[in-house]
């Protein structure tokens, strides 16, 4: 009898520690179910800041803002687009923001908020190593290459203007314009040169910078001037202070680009 007894006590001790431990588990669960999300729009071909490869998004945007999920408990989602459609799918809150080394502007700061800067580059002219151009204004008249809809295509256009040089304006969405500029689709490309080069190292690219950096350019994230836009936008600006402060910033930097591109240039 005491033997029954004691077998029937040991097998509502296992029942009980089994929902306890279901109890538990189903609790974790709510609470990783409780993450916050953010949703990130990004690019497929913009290599090393954000690209895919084997079906994997990589790059210094994405790792970046994997490293913000984490120090806030976010749940991160990345959505691929086209540069020139990222914006757009901002507006109609399909994401919360841009990766895409994107500038701060004037006019986009009418529109946006932007968290705190995270790198920082020069725009210059790149042109293939044999050619004759040493100047911009060697290339008058000549096909330049720029990404369509960015603070490159804005920033050219100007130029343009400003100098009388008669370019002939040719824009990417997608395409390597390193690429473009080898096989003569285009004299001369204009990019930010911390993306430029590294392409250019990577591949050993016979290609060569014009050093006129006319341009120098201010990346940071851009939310929606509304309340979960401003939330983002304060967190994203916090954790970015914190990473540059401990080292992660300029680590990540170094990791993707060989050099430090989130500090000001001095």
């Amino acid at each position: 009898m005491n033997l029954r007894k004691f077998g029937i006590l040991c097998l509502v001790g296992i029942i009980l520690i089994g929902m306890i431990g279901c109890s538990k588990s189903n609790n974790a669960n709510q609470k990783d179910s409780k993450k916050e999300k953010i949703v990130i729009g990004t690019s497929a071909s913009y290599k090393p800041w954000a690209f895919q490869e084997n079906d994997e998004i990589k790059g210094f945007e994405i790792d970046i803002w994997n490293e913000i999920a984490k120090r806030n408990n976010l749940d991160v989602e990345f959505k691929l687009g086209q540069f020139s459609g990222l914006v757009g799918m901002l507006d109609a809150n399909e994401i919360d923001t841009v990766a895409h080394q994107m500038s701060i502007t004037e006019e986009r700061k009418e529109k946006y908020l932007f968290s705190e800067p995270y790198a920082y580059s020069y725009y210059d002219f790149f042109v293939k190593d044999d050619s004759d151009f040493k100047n911009k204004e060697d290339l008058r008249g000549k096909k330049v290459g720029c990404w369509l809809g960015g603070n490159g295509e804005a920033t050219l256009r100007e130029i343009n203007d400003k100098y009388n040089l008669g370019f002939d304006i040719v824009t990417y969405d997608g395409v390597a314009m390193e690429k473009e500029l080898i096989i003569d689709r285009i004299d001369a490309l204009w990019q930010g040169e911390i993306k430029t080069k590294t392409t250019i190292k990577d591949e050993n690219l016979k290609v060569r910078q014009l050093n006129e950096k006319m341009v120098y350019e201010i990346n940071a994230y851009p939310f929606k001037k509304d309340d979960k836009g401003q939330k983002f936008a304060e967190l994203s600006s916090k954790t970015l202070d914190s990473m540059r402060k401990d080292g992660t910033l300029k680590k990540l930097s170094e990791k993707w680009f060989d050099t430090d591109t989130t500090e000001v240039e001095k």
